[in-house]
């Protein structure tokens, strides 16, 4: 039994409308980029039962209406949901090109209505414009570092599927020996395209809700995770991290050091610039450390002004080296405005793991010992449990 293709567009209408307001109640709550991307995707949503109402009244309302608004509207609506995850993957910008893309349509579908109507050229043409808004659709739902979420896989699964199916569509009706007369025939590819458009918004929306629900879930779990003002890692997550490093460390043996790194005479800072600088500075130490770390080295907030970096598989005498250009790093940065400029300069202690029965606790007591003989000796400096970097002047 072949789909009425009349009934299918109403009932596509009454689904996306439905659909468009469960899903602005749902997504309303974004956030930043993701919230720009769940109002693309709502308005997508939302032009779909317009556009599939004029469809389905052709040949009762002008073709001007049913025809040429109602296949502009359905390409508007879908390059709605290209442009939504474009700025769902944190792309700024008001990225035009798939409504640019959509709009294309008008005039060759006006061209295929007046003065002599031809449907089987005018179903290739708004085919083939769909067919490219899906593919671009689903290579930005895929556009993520590997491996993709599953989210994302059934978000442009839907589109390509939908993107093969107009293909099949458009080289059907360019060969076909009996041409369609009318767009509202039923006949088995009409039944299938238009059953699938109406499964369309409600399987990728389904998608683009799972993957909204994982980026928050991320979020949260970063918040739970680090600093909020530096960025780095906090203490519960650092020790962590280091346990298992540890751990690993014990199964195959290979060495680990830690950095504490103190800034120094935080608190004068505080006292004469302000707090706002003073965050500015422990920004700026942490922004300055990382880019004298390997990707895989970590760095955590311990509390206040001092931090602990991680060195995986790095003995003590490469720490050390590590540890002096972070020293000389900071002491190079020029921090202030006008007049005045902060005095920085950080202190740091160095231990690496020395038995199996090492553990977080105990290299961060040894390399605070060893930050505080290096605070001891002037400053600006970095010790270990064995060895002692001379004193650098730091001019400001």
């Amino acid at each position: 039994m072949l789909i009425d293709v009349r009934t299918a567009m109403l009932l596509t209408a009454g689904i996306t409308f439905l659909l468009s307001i469960a899903l602005a109640f749902t997504l309303w709550r974004q956030r930043g980029p993701q919230r720009r991307a769940a109002v693309l995707w709502v308005y997508g949503t939302a032009l779909q039962p317009v556009a599939w109402l004029l469809l389905g009244l052709r040949d009762l309302i002008p073709d001007l209406l049913s025809v040429l608004l109602g296949n502009t509207a359905i390409c508007l609506a879908y390059a709605q949901y290209s442009r939504a995850l474009h700025a769902f993957n944190g792309n700024s910008g008001n990225w035009q090109l798939p409504n640019w893309i959509a709009l294309s349509v008008i005039a060759p579908v006006a061209a295929y209505t007046w003065p002599q109507s031809n449907v089987p050229m005018r179903t290739v043409v708004t085919s083939t414009i769909v067919l490219l808004l899906f593919l671009i659709a689903t290579y930005e739902a895929l556009r993520a570092p590997r491996p993709r979420s599953a989210s994302r896989l059934i978000t442009a699964s839907t589109f390509l599927l939908g993107a093969l199916l107009l293909l099949a569509r458009a080289v059907f009706e360019a060969v076909n020996p009996a041409p369609l007369t009318s767009g509202m025939a039923s006949t088995p590819m009409q039944g299938l395209m238009f059953g699938y458009a109406a499964l369309v918004p409600v399987i990728a929306t389904f998608g683009f809700v799972l993957m909204c629900s994982e980026h928050a879930r991320a979020e949260l779990e970063q918040l739970a995770a680090t600093d909020p003002l530096t960025g780095s890692l906090n203490r519960r997550m650092l020790e962590q991290l280091v346990t298992t490093q540890l751990a690993e460390a014990r199964r195959r043996p290979r060495p680990l050091s830690v950095l504490l790194l103190d800034v120094d005479k935080f608190k004068n800072i505080n006292d004469n610039f302000g707090h706002d600088v003073g965050d500015m500075v422990l920004k700026a130490v942490v922004a300055a450390s990382r880019l004298q770390l390997r990707p895989g080295d970590l760095i955590g907030r311990l509390g206040g002004e001092e931090f602990l970096i991680v060195l995986d598989d790095t003995g003590e005498a490469e720490a050390v080296q590590v540890a002096e250009r972070l020293r000389a790093a900071v002491a190079g940065l020029d921090l202030g405005e006008g007049d005045y400029r902060v005095p920085l300069s950080i202190s740091i202690g160095v231990a690496s793991r020395k038995s199996e029965r090492s553990d977080f606790g105990e290299l961060v007591r040894r390399a605070d010992r060893a930050m505080y003989a290096a605070k001891s000796a002037g400053r600006n400096r970095v010790v270990t449990g064995e060895i002692e970097m001379p004193v650098v002047t730091v001019v400001h």
